[in-house]
C-alpha cells in the first residue's frame, strides 16, 4: 500500500511541474487526503470496459467497482490490456552466443528470460537488423525460436524483436504510438511490446523494447484462405516508382505471407494500386471500402496526423488481407519518426506532414463523406480521451515515472551526446519536447479540422 501512495504522489508532482490535469473521484481517498487542495472534481468520465470506468488523473488511474482504494496502472506494455500494479513488471533478456552477431546472417544463441527470480531458457537464432538504423553504435536484434514461447507474458510466438531504440531517448514513441492504434478498434493490430533490459554474454546492453514481429500469426491471417496476403511497406501508395529501391529486387512489394515463390501476389497488390491511380471518381468512390477497411484507414490517418510521422504515409506500415471477405487493412509500424522528432533524430515540432504525398490520401481527402468520418472519428477519440492533449500527456506521465530510472541507466553506456544526435538533451528534456509538441499539434488539427 505504501508503494500505491509513494507512486500517486510521484505522479501528482510530474503532473503539477508539468501543468498536467487533475482529476479526483470520491473513491481515491488517499490522493484526496494527501492533496486536498489540488483534488478537484471532472465530469469527463470515458467507459473504456463494460464493468469498469477508468478515470485518468494526472497520469494515475483509479478503477471503480470492485475496487475502492488508488491503484497505479502502468502503460508498461502496448498493444494490449494494461496491467493493475504499483511498479513496472521488468524483465531481464540474457542472450548467450559464440559467434559474431551480423547483420542478415542468423547465428545460434540461447536466451535466457529472468524475472521474479526465475530463469526459462530458449534456443534460438539471432541477428542485428534495421534500415539506417544498423549503423547506430546500440543494436536492434532479431530472434527466432525454435518453437512458440510467450517471452515477458507477451503471447507466445517463434519471432522476436528487440529494438535498441537508440534514436529516441523516450523510449516512447514506438511504444506509445502501437498503443493508441491498437486502442482505436478491436479490429486494429500493432505490435505488442514491453521494456525489458538485455544482458549479451551476461554484460548488461541497455534497455530495449521487445517487439512481436507483424506476422501471419499476430496479424491473425487465416493461412487457409487463398486471398489472405501480408505486404512490409509495399509501394502502391507512391505516385511512382521512378526512385524505388527495393530492399530485394525479387519481392518489390515485400510480400511476407505467402512466400512469394509460393504464391505471387503483386499482380492483387498492382491491381489495388491500379484502381487507385486510374479509376474514375465516381468507381473510386463506389468501390474503395470493399478494397479498403475503412475504419482502418481512417484510424491509420489519425494516427499519423496526431504523431505527424510523415515517415510512415508511404512505408512504415504493414498491409494485410486476412480472408476473402475482409478488405485490406493497415498496422503501424516504425514510428521513432514522430511526436516531435524526426526519424533521424531532427527536431520537428511545427513542420506538418503532407498527406497528399500519398495517392490514397490524396483521393480520400477529397471526398466528403471520409472527411466527414475522419473529423468525426476524431471528435470520438478526443472525447474518449485516447487522443486529446490530457490523454496523450497523462499517459507520457505514467511511462515517464515507470521508466526513467531505467533509461537513465541505460544512457550510462549509451551516452545522449554521442554523434548521432542533434543535441545533448537528457531523458526529462525529450519528455518536455514531447509534451510541447502534443499542446502546438493539438492547436494545428484543431485548424485543420475547422476546415473540413
Amino acid at each position: 500500500m505504501m508503494k500505491i501512495i509513494i507512486a500517486c504522489k510521484l505522479l501528482l508532482r510530474e503532473s503539477l511541474k508539468n501543468n498536467l490535469p487533475i482529476l479526483s473521484v470520491s473513491f481515491a481517498p488517499l490522493l484526496r487526503s494527501s492533496y486536498p487542495h489540488y483534488a478537484r472534481h471532472n465530469s469527463g468520465l470515458s467507459a473504456l470496459q463494460k464493468t469498469k470506468i477508468i478515470l485518468l488523473s494526472l497520469g494515475t488511474l483509479f478503477i471503480s467497482g470492485s475496487l475502492t482504494l488508488p491503484f497505479l496502472i502502468i502503460f508498461s506494455s502496448c498493444g494490449q490490456k494494461n496491467e493493475i500494479s504499483p511498479l513496472i513488471n521488468l524483465y531481464t533478456l540474457n542472450i548467450d552466443y559464440m559467434d559474431i552477431i551480423l547483420a542478415n546472417e542468423k547465428v545460434e544463441m540461447t536466451l535466457r528470460e529472468e524475472f521474479n527470480n526465475e530463469e526459462n531458457s530458449y534456443d534460438g537464432k539471432i541477428e542485428r537488423r534495421g534500415g539506417y538504423s544498423i549503423v547506430y553504435p546500440k543494436h536492434s536484434y532479431e530472434i527466432d525460436l525454435v518453437a512458440d514461447v510467450s517471452i515477458a507474458n507477451l503471447p507466445a510466438d517463434d519471432d522476436w524483436i528487440l529494438n535498441a531504440n537508440y534514436i529516441d531517448k523516450t523510449f516512447l514513441r514506438h511504444v506509445i504510438s502501437y498503443e493508441l492504434f491498437h486502442e482505436m478498434h478491436t479490429n486494429n493490430r500493432a505490435s505488442k511490446c514491453k521494456y525489458v533490459e538485455l544482458k549479451l554474454n551476461d554484460s548488461y546492453n541497455g534497455l530495449y523494447v521487445l517487439m512481436e514481429k507483424l506476422d501471419r500469426s499476430s496479424l491473425r491471417v487465416n493461412k487457409h484462405d487463398s486471398s489472405a496476403v501480408i505486404f512490409k511497406e509495399p509501394h502502391i501508395f507512391r505516385p511512382e516508382y521512378d526512385n524505388v529501391i527495393p530492399q530485394d529486387p525479387d519481392n518489390f512489394h515485400q510480400q511476407k505471407f505467402p512466400k512469394i515463390e509460393d504464391n505471387d501476389k503483386t499482380y492483387f497488390i498492382e491491381e489495388i494500386r491500379d484502381f487507385i491511380l486510374n479509376s474514375s471518381d465516381s468507381i473510386f468512390n463506389e468501390e474503395i471500402g470493399n478494397a479498403f477497411d475503412i475504419q482502418s484507414v481512417i484510424d491509420w490517418n489519425l494516427l499519423l496526423l496526431i504523431t505527424n510521422n510523415s515517415d510512415g504515409i508511404l512505408k512504415n506500415f504493414y498491409l494485410y488481407k486476412i480472408d476473402t471477405n475482409t478488405p485490406l487493412r493497415i498496422a503501424p509500424w516504425d514510428y521513432d519518426h514522430s511526436f516531435g522528432r524526426d526519424g533521424d533524430n531532427e527536431l520537428n515540432l511545427v513542420n506538418p506532414l503532407d498527406l497528399n504525398r500519398s495517392i490514397l490520401f490524396l483521393r480520400l481527402l477529397k471526398l466528403e463523406w471520409y472527411k466527414t468520418k475522419l473529423k468525426a472519428r476524431w471528435t470520438e477519440l478526443n472525447d474518449l480521451n485516447l487522443l486529446s492533449s490530457t490523454g496523450l500527456k497523462n499517459r507520457i506521465a505514467m511511462k515517464k515515472m515507470a521508466i526513467e530510472n531505467l533509461a537513465n541507466k541505460n544512457f550510462e553506456l549509451w551516452p545522449v551526446n554521442s554523434q548521432w544526435y542533434y543535441d545533448e538533451n537528457n531523458f526529462g528534456a525529450e519528455i518536455q519536447i514531447m509534451y510541447q509538441f502534443i499542446d502546438i499539434r493539438h492547436e494545428q488539427l484543431s485548424d485543420y479540422f475547422n476546415s473540413f
